[in-house]
């Protein structure tokens, strides 16, 4: 894949679309592309950390075990936690279709992010916007869980 379609790509995301373009040029640069084939593992929960995945295509499941947390596709993120720390993966990563991923690296990131705040504030938007999510449900079961009793 080329720069340019890398930018492109990077554009349409949420956590991205407020970036400038050399500011995407700089990110594209440091993602390499990662062709994962249908059912493959693509991270383990429990495992060390240390990149944060973009899907370019394909539908990738997140998962604790045979408990589903999400479903991702085109233009979304997924270990976006291991940018931010070392700490070990919150759960496991598994292609539900073939798919193309973008990886970023912890390291080559620290560089890029050194110098611009607007990347680590889509990445923080993403994580809330996740996390409110999380909230819902977690609201939604308890509920249920006390209409049932």
């Amino acid at each position: 894949m080329l720069i340019i379609e890398k930018v492109l790509l990077l554009k349409n995301s949420d956590i991205f679309k407020n970036c400038k373009e050399v500011d995407l040029i700089e990110i594209a640069s440091i993602s390499f592309e990662e062709s994962v084939d249908q059912k493959a593992l693509i991270f383990n929960k429990g495992e060390q950390g240390n990149c944060m995945y973009f899907i370019y295509s394909g539908q990738v499941i997140i998962h604790d075990n045979n408990h589903q947390l999400a479903v991702l596709s085109e233009n979304e993120i997924f270990g976006e936690l291991s940018l931010l720390d070392s700490e070990t993966r919150s759960a496991s990563a598994t292609a539900l279709s073939d798919c193309i991923l973008l990886r970023i690296e912890q390291d080559l990131f620290y560089d890029v992010v050194a110098t611009n705040t607007d990347i680590l504030k889509g990445i923080m938007r993403t994580l809330c916007k996740r996390l409110r999510e999380q909230d819902r449900v977690n609201v939604e079961f308890k509920t249920l869980q006390a209409s049932n009793s």
